[in-house]
């Protein structure tokens, strides 16, 4: 069942009020006093018909009492009590103080109890216990008599086996092993030749390559040599001079391209100081700085003359707006106090409602006494009760109306408010309309922005050089600073390069000359010819080292390859010929004569043994087996006091991160060993009953199937806020599957919009 509507005729201090309920975690915001407890009563009594402080929610000031509800399944009247109240107590409803769930009910744990009764396991353990286990007798005695029959077929053959097992049990496993070792010498023996061809060829392959290689290494450093009949040390110091000279050339092209790119550095920052120049329309630099100057004066004169009209108009703002937030600040606070003074009044008029109550009983009593016993004893306690009681209700009448003036006072501080509001609405409204800004800050930008738009409508050109004009000329002084030290810096640099050019040229031609001399020496006509030369050295270098190694290795291939021709055999071929000689030569010895055996006798006599077996195990087994059945029948359908102590176990860990074991009591009484067992109302705080008061709810209506909406009357208050963040997870996780009605005036579980603030 979903509540759609709530409509109050007359409940308490509501009058023909109503508001809309939806599906999922609905959220009712108010501060104390506001009336949250008795919207929760209100659905509490439709739903249940039962309220014990029913009557003190009767309207003093109306004759209409009562309302109804717009649910899923129809429609509610006031008191109709569609679902049981006390199931309704334990599955969907958290009243504002600790109620007595923890404390057990025999009632739902029946309700519990039969649930778990209807499970399938429960169901097929009832069937068992009823189930007629004397048909295993007959099939035991049956068994017994065919087994006897095959027994005796049995002995017959039994000692011709007995002689004879000993020796084809013996034959059987040298005949294996027989097999095993020829194998093995077979896969030895191939192996080994396949090894020693293998290798055999390898090498005869690769010292053929090495020959062939050598031969070719020979002819080719034959060549050479005859190429290279000049002095080595010659050729290094023309190849020395060669390698400096190409080093010289290409240096020599770097400081010409940093030339180049330094004159047109140059000549870029020239054309940056003429535009400049042409934009401020001057021939020189100090006539620049003086135009520079001038603007300045410029600038501070318009600004000067803004500013002032600027402060003026935000002063005729800037007052009244600060009186309207005083004066909100102000009626705010006496918001609070009012509410403060209605909360402790209605706690005054419960406890003035108690008195009345009790003193009237007393007098009441007291009457009765003096009617059956004499003396004036009970006639003066009587009208001690009644004076008692009068004056009680006389004080309770006064606070009453007390707390009606404060209600009135509150609403009409909430109308100055209001007021308050609307006023400040009105001047935030003009001057969007007039500036298009929606407070004061945007309007001093707005009208700050009006100055640097006239100072840029005077001086055009300026706005070039950044987006505020003192900025702007701030940044034609920073160029033109940055501009003449480039200037300066470039102009240095180029003539150190062209200088080093013409060192590096002159010291080039002096080394060209150099390798000229040396290239005649040795018989070489250009610098192309010289690396020719060089490159057939370092082909002969290589080349002897390769012939050496190649002698090398062929020797040793040699070698090897003597050794592995020289081999016939190894050790392990050797050790398995000695093995296959002794087991076949035991074979020999042994001499098996046939016997028929009768496997289809004996396959039978198992199979009736391990069946008689089943069933004297299964015939010895049903006592224990129905103790056992039944037992895990009747913990099975106490099972809901462990799952449900569990669950208590785990959100005291998530709440209080600490562990603490509970017990509930097939009554559903919750204790717990402190160090010995006590009910947990009687040891854990507040806060700790109400979050245990909530799992328990949440079990027993996910055990029952509870479909009816779970209305929270302003409890949790006093969580810290680590705690109401767990609790907004847990009532998001309820609400997927049933309708929840949180009526609270905690400011921290407003994670989401309220349906209804009050």
């Amino acid at each position: 069942m979903k509540i759609e509507r709530v409509h109050v005729e007359g409940f308490g201090k509501f009058e023909n009020f109503s508001f809309p309920l939806k599906s999922g975690l609905n959220i009712i915001f108010g501060g104390n006093a506001a009336g949250k407890t008795t919207l929760a009563n209100f659905i509490r009594y439709c739903l249940t018909g039962e309220l014990p402080e029913l009557e003190n929610y009767r309207p003093w000031f109306s004759n209409r009492f009562g309302g109804y509800l717009e649910t899923s399944e129809g429609r509610v009247e006031f008191g109709q009590g569609r679902l049981d109240p006390e199931l309704f107590s334990f599955t969907s409803f958290i009243s504002e103080g600790v109620d007595n769930t923890l404390n057990g009910s025999k009632k739902v744990a029946s309700f519990l109890m039969e649930s778990y009764r209807n499970r399938p396991e429960a169901v097929e353990l009832e069937r068992i216990l009823n189930e007629d286990f004397s048909v295993l007798m007959k099939k035991t005695k049956e068994l017994e008599a065919e087994i006897s029959n095959l027994k005796e077929r049995v002995e017959a053959w039994k000692e011709k086996r007995r002689s004879l097992l000993l020796v084809l049990k013996r034959k059987k496993e040298l005949s294996r092993d027989l097999q095993e070792k020829r194998r093995l010498l077979e896969e030895e023996i191939n192996r080994f030749e396949s090894e020693k061809s293998e290798r055999l060829s390898s090498i005869e392959a690769r010292i053929n390559e090495m020959k062939a290689e050598l031969l070719r290494v020979e002819k080719e450093l034959e060549e050479i040599e005859r190429k290279t009949a000049v002095s080595e040390e010659k050729v290094r110091e023309a190849i020395e001079i060669a390698q400096k000279l190409d080093y010289l050339r290409e240096r020599g092209k770097e400081l010409e391209k940093e030339i180049e790119s330094l004159e047109e550095k140059s000549k870029d920052t020239e054309e940056r100081l003429k535009t400049i120049m042409k934009d401020f329309s001057v021939s020189s630099l100090e006539e620049l700085k003086l135009k520079l100057e001038n603007m300045k004066l410029q600038i501070e004169l318009v600004e000067n003359e803004q500013k002032a009209k600027l402060n003026e108009i935000i002063g005729h703002l800037r007052e009244p707006l600060r009186e309207i937030d005083e004066k909100l600040e102000e009626t705010q606070a006496k918001i609070e106090n009012t509410g403060d003074d209605m909360k402790r009044f209605d706690k005054t008029l419960s406890i003035f409602r108690i008195f009345v109550a009790v003193f009237l009983t007393f007098a009441l009593v007291s009457i009765i006494f003096a009617f059956l016993k004499s003396g004036y004893l009970f006639f003066y306690l009587t009208l001690a009760g009644t004076g008692a009681s009068v004056v009680s209700m006389w004080n309770y009448y006064r606070l009453r109306r007390k707390l009606f003036e404060l209600e009135s006072e509150l609403m009409n501080l909430s109308t100055q408010k209001r007021s308050l509001i609307e006023r400040k609405n009105q001047i935030v409204s003009k001057l969007k309309e007039t500036a298009g800004v929606d407070n004061i800050e945007e309007l001093e930008k707005f009208l700050r922005d009006q100055i640097v738009k006239k100072v840029f409508e005077r001086i055009p050109f300026l706005s070039k050089y950044g987006s505020e004009p003192r900025k702007a000329v701030e940044n034609v002084e920073e160029q033109m600073r940055e501009l003449l030290i480039l200037r300066s810096s470039v102009e240095a640099s180029l003539s150190a390069k062209k200088k080093n050019l013409e060192e590096l040229q002159e010291y080039s031609r002096e080394q060209e000359e150099v390798l000229k001399n040396t290239l005649k020496e040795i018989g070489v006509d250009s610098e192309d010819e010289l690396k020719v030369l060089r490159d057939l050295l370092e082909r002969r270098a290589n080349l002897r080292k390769t012939r050496d190694s190649l002698e090398k290795e062929i020797a040793n291939f040699m070698k090897e390859k003597e050794e592995i021709e020289s081999s016939r055999s190894n050790a392990r071929i050797e050790e398995l010929k000695r093995e296959v000689e002794q087991i076949e030569s035991e074979l020999e010895k042994l001499v098996v004569s046939p016997l028929e055996e009768p496997f289809d006798v004996l396959e039978a006599l198992f199979r009736k043994k391990v069946e008689l077996e089943i069933f004297e195990r299964a015939i010895g087994y049903i006592p224990e087996f129905k103790d056992r059945i039944k037992k895990e029948h009747e913990e099975l359908l106490r099972g809901y006091t462990r799952d449900l102590a569990v669950e208590l176990t785990d959100v005291y860990r998530r709440f209080f991160k600490e562990n603490q074991v509970f017990k509930v009591s097939p009554d559903l009484m919750v204790t717990i060993n402190v160090p010995e067992e006590k009910k947990v109302v009687d040891v854990l705080n507040t806060s700790a009953l109400k979050l245990l008061s909530f799992q328990m709810k949440r079990f027993i209506s996910r055990v029952l199937e509870v479909e009816s909406p779970l209305v929270v009357d302003n409890t949790f208050v006093d969580l810290d806020d680590e705690k109401i963040d767990l609790l907004w997870q847990e009532l998001k996780e309820v609400s997927k599957t049933r309708q929840v009605v949180l009526f609270t005036s905690d400011r921290r579980l407003l994670k989401e919009e309220p349906v209804l603030k009050l």
